[in-house]
C-alpha cells in the first residue's frame, strides 16, 4: 500500500512539475506586453500619429435637409496600424457612416512600447456645419 501511494504521488508531482513548465514556456517574460493590450491616446495624439488619414465626406441627405452636427467614434487599432474596429458613441444616422467609412481608411505606423507593437484605443470627432 505505502508503495503503490509513493508511486501516485511520484506521478502527481511528475505531471504537475510538466503543468507548472509548460505555463512557465507559453508565457516567458509577464512583463512583455501581449498585442491584446490597448494603450488609450487621446484624440490629438491619434490624429497626430495616422499616417493617412481620410475626411469624411458630408452626406448628400444630410446637405439637402442643411443637417449639421458631431459624430463621436471610437476605434482600435491594431498591431499592424490598420483600423481593427470602429463604433459609433454619438452622432446622427444620416451622418455616421460616412465617419465610419472615412475612418477605416485611417492607417497608422505601428505603436511600439519598449519594442513591441501595441494596439491602440481612442476616440476621434468629427462636426459636420454647412
Amino acid at each position: 500500500m505505502k508503495r503503490s501511494f509513493r508511486r501516485g504521488a511520484g506521478i502527481l508531482s511528475t505531471a504537475l512539475f510538466l503543468v507548472v513548465l509548460a505555463h512557465g514556456a507559453a508565457n516567458p517574460d509577464p512583463t512583455t506586453p501581449k498585442s491584446d493590450d490597448r494603450i488609450f491616446l487621446p484624440s490629438p495624439a491619434i490624429r497626430q500619429a495616422a499616417v493617412f488619414k481620410q475626411e469624411p465626406e458630408y452626406p448628400a441627405a444630410a446637405r439637402q435637409f442643411r443637417l449639421s452636427g458631431e459624430v463621436i467614434v471610437e476605434l482600435t487599432v491594431g498591431v499592424d496600424g490598420k483600423v481593427e474596429n470602429v463604433a459609433i458613441t454619438k452622432g446622427y444616422p444620416i451622418l455616421n457612416d460616412a465617419v465610419v467609412r472615412a475612418v477605416k481608411k485611417w492607417s497608422f505606423s505601428p505603436y511600439l512600447v519598449d519594442g513591441h507593437p501595441r494596439r491602440l484605443k481612442s476616440t476621434l470627432s468629427f462636426n459636420f456645419q454647412l
